[in-house]
């Protein structure tokens, strides 16, 4: 028994060495019941954090989005689980029972969604991505999806094929990129290599052009919304706080390569220069959250001294995906890293320009590669810090492994082929 049941005149009665024990016995039942609520306690948020967290809290996001847009189409007679289910396939919200929990907590708001399509991002929270939905405003019965990553070319196909209008009439209007709304601040620090492009400034988003629109205004319009990120992001702010990875170093006093532009002796990233680390980040990357990183890898690979780590052969991006751009470029088939030629010879070719490898072709590029959605250009300008000069997708989810040397590279490529990935 924890106690007796004497009442408390008998307590008084009792001589005091029994009132002494009584208490004892008191304080030993109150120590007994304060330490079993404590185990029931511990247990309690052992429970929570190992079984009713994992099963019963759903996984969300936090924020309005990481930039990235995703269009997501919904098809008549589609219930709230069914909205739920594709914003989870799509990537918008971390999980569907987020997005099911927030419609109950908002009085079933979901059920209120109507059947068409809509221009969300990437990593919203349910709540964010809820409210989006149930907003008449947002609702596109009419659009055409410009994805990230499309280079300039093909985007003119696609508005061809949604607008009627002639692919010839994109490339003419896209000749002078300024008339389009390219800040000529884009195009200051350039060498003799780089050419006026378009390419990195056309916005991917969705967008409702018809065939009223010509291409002018089209790509006039695609130019406007990259400004309006650009903005945003506070991008031009940002470019100017990038650090130079190997401040001793200059590229351009290395034998037997040319930097484009010349630094003389100087670390300056020019805007245009960080549009190009973002068409690559935003050509190579599988998942948003490694694209600071891969940034970091392109400014490492620019200006950090090869004679000091000897695992490149010059201050080159390295990135098939720039070969392959001008592949396409020039209306051939691109080349994948698993096809049995003379890689060597591909990627230092002096006589083209988009070798990314060829020591005569050190520094940046003649244009960007890609039109990079915000996250890229996020990336961009705010590159994770890191001595690494190789990375590889090496996982399902897109997510890359990064390595300082290449024998650790070519151990994360190990893992890659087991993972099925390359």
């Amino acid at each position: 028994m924890l106690g007796d049941f004497r009442t408390e005149d008998e307590r008084s009665a009792a001589p005091r060495s029994h009132r002494r024990k009584d208490s004892g016995k008191s304080l030993i039942a109150m120590t007994l019941v304060v330490a079993l609520f404590g185990v029931i306690g511990v247990g309690g948020w052992w429970a929570y954090n190992n079984i009713v967290k994992d099963y019963f809290v759903a996984e969300d996001y936090t924020g309005d989005g990481n930039g990235n847009q995703v269009m997501i189409t919904v098809e008549t007679g589609w219930t709230v689980a069914d909205i739920a289910a594709e914003l989870e396939a799509q990537g918008v919200v971390a999980s569907a029972k987020a997005f099911l929990n927030a419609s109950e907590d908002d009085g079933d708001s979901g059920t209120s969604i109507q059947a068409g399509s809509y221009a969300m991002e990437e990593e919203m929270s349910a709540a964010a991505a809820l409210a989006f939905m149930t907003d008449p405003d947002n609702l596109t019965f009419d659009h055409v999806v410009v994805p990230e990553g499309k280079r300039s070319f093909e985007i003119y196909e696609i508005l061809s094929s949604y607008t009627g209008v002639p692919i010839e009439d994109f490339e003419a209007a896209a000749q002078d990129p300024e008339a389009l709304g390219v800040d000529p601040l884009w195009f200051e620090g350039f060498s003799d290599r780089q050419v006026k492009s378009v390419e990195g400034f056309l916005f991917p988003a969705a967008y409702e052009f018809d065939e009223t629109w010509t291409a002018a205004e089209m790509l006039t319009e695609m130019v406007s919304r990259f400004n309006q990120t650009i903005e945003e992001i506070g991008f031009l702010d940002k470019v100017t706080q990038i650090q130079d990875p190997d401040p001793e170093y200059d590229p351009s006093a290395m034998e037997n390569q040319t930097f484009y532009p010349p630094t003389n002796g100087e670390f300056k990233v020019y805007p245009w220069m960080a549009l190009q680390v973002a068409s690559i980040v935003q050509s190579e990357s599988g998942i948003a959250t490694d694209d600071p990183k891969i940034a970091q890898v392109m400014y490492n690979k620019l200006y950090v001294n090869p004679y000091s780590h000897n695992q490149t052969n010059c201050n080159c991006f390295e990135s098939e995906a720039i070969w392959n751009y001008g592949r396409l470029l020039n209306g051939e088939e691109a080349i994948t890293s698993g096809e049995d030629i003379d890689w060597g010879a591909v990627m230092r070719d002096p006589d083209n320009p988009w070798s990314p490898s060829a020591p005569q072709h050190a520094g940046y590029l003649p244009s960007a590669i890609s039109n990079p959605g915000a996250a890229a250009l996020e990336a961009s300008v705010s590159p994770e810090t890191g001595d690494w000069l190789f990375f590889v997708t090496a996982y399902d989810d897109g997510s890359a492994l990064f390595a300082e040397t290449y024998e650790e590279h070519q151990e994360n490529i190990e893992v890659a082929e087991e993972n099925g990935i390359q």
